[in-house]
């Protein structure tokens, strides 16, 4: 082995590496600001509803969970301040590129709106290590260059990063921006050479560019929230931020709705106020209005449905069940959309109303909103209406057929990120295999809605049977959305639908002989464009009478069809409607099954439509149904059960099977595998059954019925109404009757009624409720009489007897049926018109006009010094010239005033022309005014002598507002000496806005004698006109009103003329004309009064007229003289002569005599003598008693003999049986 051989060093110690501190340290505050939403957000919005990296900055209790965060929020109104803090605009930019010295950063920028650009510079780390192991720091420089509109570049930066940093380090640089017509370059250029090593950490990055427009804007109409908080707490980065106001914008919904709790209040009157909600319907209202981010500026409120806008809000504002168990409710739909990028407006359109499973269409000049939701059959077509006779059918590709859906919703509580809802339907999945259907469901929140739109998606996916047929003119009444029934007989198997050929009331005449029977509901459509079904009561081949007469009477040649249990008509909602341009329309339609709506919301079953009867060739029907019955006890109770077998079908795996009694509702039995299934607890009656085999592969069978059965069960009729009886009312009869013990299972009390006591004219009055007891037939004339009948109903259908006929009849009472037309004449708007008094005190209604100018006018003067005058003056006589000229403009608003005055003063005399424009125009206003006046006086002479003057002041002015215009006019002329004074006053006035526009006229004039202070010392006379016309959302009115007025002292007289006409909204109207005279004479007033009006008032149409006064009389001139006919006075009517076809009397008191028309004495005819009492009979019948008394004895003459009595009081002849 070899040695190695050696020597140890010299002298010295070894050397232990050293690091410097960090002398580059960092330390940045964010301050961002964000839009949150373009418009005013109801609610307010603190720390705890703020998320930094979805951490909320506050909690509930009041901790936080960062600190130095600061929060300032606008809620986004048209008048919110702007935010201190941020006196820019600023749009950060990350780039994030590593700076070279051999490739050096250039951006351009072409904004020209630009004030500034900030470069952030970031070096990761700063340090060098020397050979001996210790580290330093670095120094790497750096320039900045601008170049403006394409010229050389300008050195504005030169800088460095001198020093040691072991983290990342920020610097910023603000490059002020030139004006500019192109734009600029900016380039950042690395002066130190990149090391390359791992000794020297010299990376430096171009972290971020920010745009920047120096301005203080307070952004109305865009909500706000201004952050700052220490870049530290996240290393440097700018964290998620994301806020969770506690309320939407605000947007337009109906004065009678709750946000809160979506409830709606009485009849909406279609007007709107502002409120937050998320309600899918009044979201999309306000798209399609709002002249900011939607279409207000082409669609006007005019050109949107608004009232079906309405039924589709109620609608998603129904509450279905939450899907949680138990009972938990919620709104069937909620529109929670955040838009965040720019789109068309008919894909925002489409994807807010496919929120409430609608679609939008244009038509009449309108955009309507169309919903999937429950509608009745609106038009009826058949083969008779439907050009060449057939439809077509389609239906989608098995390709298409779904059995999964995946549908992802904004989990709001997961921080409003996504989430995916699964649906399966096993029993598609099971006959297409799994199918995947991927949704989005826009502005849904909650799980239970996106599985409600999922479970809508597989099953309407899977029943998307489509119709297509061309028909004629009527194809125009149908819109889209619109549910249509359609016949088809090819289809169906047999004749479902014609044309009418005749109609007498309840019996319709029909084309042809069809299987229709009683029970089925005969559909036809009417005149106003609908169609309307009636349950069939009755066939004798062609004819066909209903239940009760159709709405409108149908017309010849009208479409019918019959919809019956064992075959539906086709159901379909119209979805596209075209014209072909040759008087024909060709209308698309998808299937629409009723029951879809419940099954959706509450799991209900879908009971499949029988289209057809044509019987299908795979699946044969079960054999030999049969009905029977047995009895048994349970504790005590006999009741019976319906029992119900068959023999199997071939092929079958299930049953399903109906039954119902006496021709009820068809009711379901549970599906089973064996073959029958049992009811207990039966009534007696008929009983049906039907039933239907269904095989591996789901295809049913056609119906196998059983012979009609009766069975024996609950036996009995329920009892009859108990004490029937009838009161005479006012126009109109009250029933009221009583109930026995047992009849707590009532379901309503059958009213019918006749005007022949039979039993067979007897017609339906009313069903009445149980346990109501009560009824009134209104409407009738007096003395009309009827005969009643009743009976009870009870909820399987079972009816009791008829109660006994009452007779009824409206009141005769004179006395309460005047007091009841005068009640109801004077609570009228014509009667409530009647009672009123004229206004003596209404006298100078226009005086405050010429105040007003003339205090305009003064004020005018005051405002500004002259700006040039001509003045001369002699003592005691003036003549003067001025004029002024102004304008003035500030940050508020722009005025313009020219005024100019002539005037002469000659001792106590003076005159003066005057004449003041003016134009000011504000932010939100503009006013246009132009005043004149003309005016001569001479002043107080003597003690005895006072003022005396004449004026004439003429005021224009023209008001435009940003939600109001106005116009006026006010002309006033003044004559006045000493204390006499004749005037005449004028306005015109409009008024117009988003709601309603008014016009407004009035003229006045009067004289006046001494111009007295004290009312009692006053002599005026005056002549008053008014005229006023209103129209707006609510109501459109119209008065015009002129009063005649003269007074003297205490004494005072008046003559007025009113005529007025209002309609509203609700399709109430009226119109109202009166005539009113009136004196007033030591304080007591006196009037005599004529009106004539006519009104509707919830349908009901009145008219009247009225008189009120002490005297009323009608005279005749043809005698050459006026001839009292007809006179009321003191409440007493006077007549000379009346022929009287029919009269009701109360009492009757007879001066002279009564007689018939034809009496002739001794042999016809009848006279009673008023004055001797006595009377003749040339032929009399009694039936009941005859008495005769008198001095000389009695007479009685009845059913059980004669007996005479003679002047004692003994009976003198006896005849009969009388005792």
């Amino acid at each position: 082995m070899e040695a190695i051989y050696g020597a140890k060093g010299g002298g010295g110690g070894g050397h232990t590496p050293v690091e410097s501190k960090d002398s580059l340290l960092s330390e940045s505050t964010a301050k961002i600001l964000l839009a949150v939403s373009e418009g005013e957000i109801a609610g307010g919005l603190d720390d705890t509803r703020v998320f930094l990296d979805d951490t909320p900055i506050g909690n509930p209790d009041g901790t936080k969970n960062f600190e130095g965060v600061t929060l300032e929020f606008r809620s986004g109104s048209e008048q919110q301040e702007y935010i201190q803090g941020i006196p820019s605009v600023d749009n950060d930019i990350a780039v994030g590129m590593e700076l070279k010295d051999d490739q050096p950063y250039v951006r351009t920028i072409n904004n020209t709106q630009l004030s500034a650009v900030r470069v952030r510079l970031s070096v990761p780390q700063l340090m060098r290590q020397h050979d001996n192991g210790d580290t330093t720091g670095y120094r790497i420089d750096y320039a900045i260059d601008l170049s403006t509109d394409g010229a050389g570049y300008k050195e504005l930066v030169k800088s460095a990063f001198d020093g040691k940093t072991t983290s990342e380090y920020q610097r910023t640089h603000r490059v002020d921006l030139p004006k500019a017509t192109t734009g600029w370059q900016l380039r950042v250029r690395r002066l130190t050479k990149n090391q390359n090593t791992a000794r020297i950490a010299d990376k430096v990055t171009i972290a971020a560019i920010t745009e920047v427009i120096d301005a203080k804007l307070r952004y109305p109409n865009t909500a706000l929230l201004f952050i700052t908080f220490n870049a530290r707490q996240f290393n440097n980065r700018i964290p998620k931020i994301s806020v969770r106001p506690k309320g939407g914008i605000l947007v337009k919904v109906p004065t009678n709705y709750d946000p809160i709790n979506r409830t709606y209040s009485g009849v909406w009157d279609g007007t709107f106020k502002l409120a937050a909600t998320n309600n899918p319907a009044w979201v999309f209202y306000d798209l399609v209005l709002n002249n900011r981010y939607g279409c207000g500026d082409r669609i006007k409120a005019s050109q949107i449905e608004k009232w079906d806008l309405y039924k589709i809000a109620q609608y998603c504002d129904e509450l279905v069940p939450d899907g949680h168990g138990g009972d938990g409710k919620e709104p069937r739909f909620l529109c929670d959309v955040y838009i965040q990028s720019q789109e068309t407006a008919y894909t925002v359109l489409r994807d807010v109303a496919a929120i409430f499973r609608g679609m939008t269409c244009w038509s009449d000049n309108k955009v309507n909103a169309i919903a999937d939701m429950p509608s009745t059959i609106f038009r009826t077509f058949t083969n008779a209406n439907i050009v060449g006779g057939k439809p077509s059918y389609s239906g989608g590709s098995i390709q298409n057929r779904y059995t999964q859906a995946l549908v992802s919703f904004t989990n709001i509580d997961n921080h409003s990120n996504d989430d995916v809802e699964p649906i399966a339907d096993l029993k598609l999945q099971r006959r297409y295999g799994v199918r995947k259907l991927e949704l989005s469901a826009i502005g849904c929140t909650r799980r239970s809605e996106a599985n409600r739109r999922g479970r809508w998606a597989l099953l309407t996916n899977a029943n998307d049977r489509m119709i297509s047929f061309a028909t004629g003119l009527e194809g125009a009444i149908p819109s889209p959305g619109h549910i249509i029934a359609v016949a088809d007989s090819s289809l169906a198997g047999r004749n479902t639908g014609g044309r009418i050929s005749l109609v007498e009331g309840r019996k319709i005449t029909l084309d042809r002989t069809t299987s229709i029977k009683a029970g089925d509901r005969l559909i036809v459509n009417l005149p106003n464009g609908g169609s309307e079904g009636r349950t069939v009561t009755a066939v004798n081949k062609k004819v066909v009478t209903v239940s009760v007469e159709y709405s409108q009477v149908p017309q010849k040649e009208a479409v019918w069809v019959v919809d019956s249990d064992d075959l539906a008509i086709q159901l379909y909602r119209v979805i596209n409607i075209s014209d072909n341009g040759d008087n024909t329309y060709t209308i698309n339609g998808t299937i629409h099954t009723p029951d879809n709506y419940d099954h959706i919301d509450s799991g209900a079953r879908i009971d499949e439509r029988p289209i057809t009867v044509i019987p299908p060739n795979v699946q044969p029907a079960p054999k030999n149904v049969r009905i029977s019955s047995y009895s048994q006890v349970d504790q005590g109770i006999a009741f019976t059960t319906l029992r119900v077998d068959w023999e199997s079908a071939d092929s079958a795996i299930a049953y399903e099977a109906e039954w119902r009694r006496d021709n009820g509702n068809w009711i379901n039995a549970p599906r089973t595998s064996t073959l029958g299934f049992e009811v207990n607890g039966i009534y007696a009656g008929r009983y049906q059954v039907r039933v239907r085999a269904i095989n591996a592969s789901e295809i049913s069978s056609v119906w196998t019925s059983a012979e009609e059965t009766q069975l024996n069960g609950k036996e009995g009729n329920p009892p009859k109404p108990l004490n029937l009886r009838a009161t005479s009312e006012v126009w109109g009869i009250t029933l009221d009757w009583g109930f026995d013990a047992n009849t707590s299972d009532t379901l309503k009390t059958e009213l019918q009624y006749s005007s022949e006591n039979t039993a067979d004219s007897m017609q339906l009055l009313a069903d009445v409720p149980y346990p109501l007891k009560s009824y009134r037939m209104s409407g009738l004339k007096a003395g009309v009489r009827f005969y009643f009948r009743a009976r009870l109903v009870d909820k399987t259908g079972n009816q009791s007897e008829w109660a006994n006929i009452v007779l009824g009849e409206s009141s005769t009472d004179v006395e309460g049926i005047l007091e009841a037309v005068g009640d109801n004449f004077l609570t009228s708007e014509a009667g409530q018109e009647l009672q009123k008094q004229i206004d003596f005190n209404q006298g100078n209604v226009q005086l405050q006009l010429e105040q007003a100018a003339e205090a305009t006018l003064n004020n005018t003067m005051m405002l500004n010094q002259v700006s040039w005058r001509l003045f001369k003056e002699e003592g005691t006589r003036k003549s003067e010239i001025f004029r002024l000229e102004q304008v003035r403009v500030s940050d508020q608003e722009a005025l313009a005033r020219w005024q100019q005055q002539v005037k002469t003063d000659y001792e106590q005399t003076s005159s003066a022309v005057l004449k003041v424009q003016e134009s000011l125009s504000t932010l939100e206003e503009s006013t246009a005014k132009d005043i004149s006046q003309v005016k001569a006086e001479i002043k107080q002479v003597d003690d005895k002598l006072g003022p005396i003057d004449a004026r004439i002041t003429d005021q224009s002015e023209a008001i435009a507002k940003i939600d109001e215009t106005q116009t006026k006019h006010i002309e006033t002329a003044e004559s006045r000496f000493n204390d006499n004074e004749a005037l005449i006053n004028q306005l015109s006035r409009t008024i117009a806005n988003a709601e309603s526009s008014l016009a407004e006229m009035g003229m006045q004039l009067t004289a006046e004698y001494g111009n007295q202070a004290v009312e009692q010392l006053k002599i005026q006379s005056s002549i008053t006109r008014l005229d006023k016309t209103v129209a707006n959302n609510q109501l459109t009115f119209a008065q015009s009103i002129e009063r005649l007025n003269s007074q003297y002292g205490e004494t005072q007289a008046a003559i007025e003329k009113m005529a007025k006409t209002e309609v509203d909204y609700q399709g109430n109207a009226s119109s109202v004309i009166s005539f009113k005279t009136a004196v007033m004479y030591n304080g007591q007033y006196y009037d005599a009064k004529m009106l004539i009006g006519a009104s509707i008032k919830n349908g009901q149409v009145s008219t009247q007229i009225g008189f009120s006064a002490d005297t009323f009389g009608i005279f005749n001139p043809s005698s050459g003289k006026l001839e009292p006919v007809f006179f009321v006075e003191n409440g007493q009517v006077f007549m000379n002569e009346a022929f009287i076809n029919k009269a009701y009397i109360e009492k009757l008191l007879i001066g002279m005599e009564i007689r018939s028309k034809k009496y002739e004495k001794g042999k016809s005819g009848y006279r009673l003598d008023a004055e001797t009492g006595s009377a003749e009979f040339n032929k009399l019948e009694v039936y009941g008693d005859f008495k005769v008394s008198g001095d000389a004895g009695r007479v009685i003459l009845d059913a059980t003999g004669l007996m005479i009595y003679d002047q004692s009081g003994r009976w003198a002849v006896k005849v009969g049986r009388r005792p």
